[in-house]
């Protein structure tokens, strides 16, 4: 491909694209039409992925990724022609394996393929180390890289975290500063915090989520009402107060003091999270898929202040979200996002007597069905309702089965939360 070909849609917004075309020195029509029908099948995936098509995605993305693959073994592939089959290879990652719920949750094959978008990135670097945008999607590619290992293996995930912070480093100062790259940093260190908590080193997590809600509480100090911003912001509180909840729980041998300390710590990130989707779902009242989260967030609120005898509404604010998630529930194009929520809400709701985990059961069984028996915190979900409804055998089998899904423990390695929650359920039946 000639080093001054332009990417199609470029050309295309030109009323004379067509006589640039005929005019490129060294631009064969037939490559030109070959890139444009990979870049087609491109735009066509992610539309049926976003429309939950899934299956004819991906029968457009591989048909995309293997063109591209033929256009960058033709000598003279440019810098821009290695970013632009990177971009196939993630969109690929995407669909099979991003932990949404339109994808196929097929883990592996997704690091396959976001390992080959960085590939092709740093082959873009070699070609043309000023390239800001193959700089760029490499941070991009490992944050999704890390968030794929999550599931299973946040150790793994903490250290691609931090090469992806050490590759947004390397961008001009002014791409640093820029407010898409600050929000991609955020990112990065939210889920660092993340993967710190999963192997229990919950103070340094804390830390590493102080950091990132002092930036992001400085970007809605300059736009209160930007609801990007808040969106931003609430999950920091989420991830705060989750971190806390984690540390508080007797089977990750929290002591009584250190359950209450951590309680009490949670309660503040609670109370402003849920004041975030109060304000942003009235200042956007259309975004019906907010709300599953605000009664995620509502429930775990009131129980904590149930469990430390805040008194107040804090029953009644259980109920609220108790009674939003059963509605969800209910309707036929629930997700399985929602479907492990609402199950995990029914089995840890306090007081004791708004839980349910019959219908904890069925939201499990169906969600770890939506997710093709593929992701471990699901299996995990699953087994702890058949073990509050006494299904001990059950609970058992379906803690082994999660079990097999992560991978072998290094010696000397750290034992992520994951793993110690699904053994004592795997122990349950014994």
């Amino acid at each position: 491909m000639h080093a001054t070909y332009q990417w199609p849609w470029r050309l295309l917004r030109s009323k004379v694209c067509w006589l640039n075309i005929l005019k490129c020195p060294g631009l064969k029509i037939e490559t030109w039409a070959t890139e444009f029908l990979a870049f087609a099948l491109l735009s066509r995936s992610q539309i049926l992925f976003g429309t939950s098509r899934t299956q004819e995605a991906l029968g457009s993305i591989e048909s995309s990724v293997a063109i591209y693959d033929k256009l960058i073994s033709i000598p003279g592939a440019t810098s821009a022609d290695l970013c632009d089959a990177a971009v196939a290879n993630g969109t690929l990652g995407d669909e099979l394996g991003l932990t949404r719920d339109e994808s196929m949750n097929d883990l592996a094959g997704a690091l396959s393929a976001f390992r080959k978008d960085v590939d092709l990135n740093r082959s873009a670097l070699e070609l043309d180390g000023s390239s800001t945008r193959a700089k760029r999607y490499l941070s991009i590619a490992q944050l999704k890289i890390a968030e794929t290992e999550m599931e299973l293996d946040p150790e793994q995930a903490l250290k691609d975290l931090r090469l992806g912070l050490q590759r947004q480093e390397a961008l001009p100062q002014e791409v640093r500063d820029s407010l898409p790259i600050v929000r991609l940093r955020n990112a990065l260190l939210l889920d660092q915090s993340d993967a710190l908590n999963r192997l229990g080193e919950y103070s340094e997590g804390n830390a590493v989520v102080a950091t990132v809600l002092e930036s992001e509480l400085r970007l809605v100090a300059a736009d209160p009402q930007d609801l990007r911003a808040l969106y931003d912001l609430q999950a920091d509180y989420y991830h705060e107060a989750e971190g806390f909840e984690t540390a508080a729980d007797p089977a990750l041998g929290a002591s009584v003091d250190d359950r209450l300390r951590n309680l009490e710590a949670a309660e503040k990130p609670l109370t402003q999270e849920v004041a975030l989707w109060e304000k942003m779902l009235k200042q956007s009242p259309s975004q019906e898929e907010w709300k599953p989260y605000q009664a995620h967030a509502q429930v775990h609120l009131g129980s904590i202040r149930s469990l430390l005898h805040r008194g107040g509404d804090s029953v009644d604010t259980v109920k609220r979200g108790i009674a939003t998630l059963r509605a969800l529930t209910n309707q036929a194009d629930v997700s399985a996002t929602i479907l492990d929520l609402a199950a995990q809400d029914l089995l840890m709701a306090d007081p004791a007597s708004l839980r349910d985990p019959h219908l904890a059961v069925s939201c499990a069984e169906r969600a770890v069905t939506l997710s093709h028996r593929k992701l471990p915190a699901r299996l995990l979900t699953l087994a702890q309702a058949y073990r509050a409804v006494g299904q001990m055998e059950k609970s058992r089998a379906t803690a082994i089965e999660g079990l097999a899904l992560l991978p072998i423990l290094q010696p000397g390695g750290v034992k992520p939360r994951i793993r110690r929650l699904l053994e004592i359920q795997a122990k349950s039946g014994s």
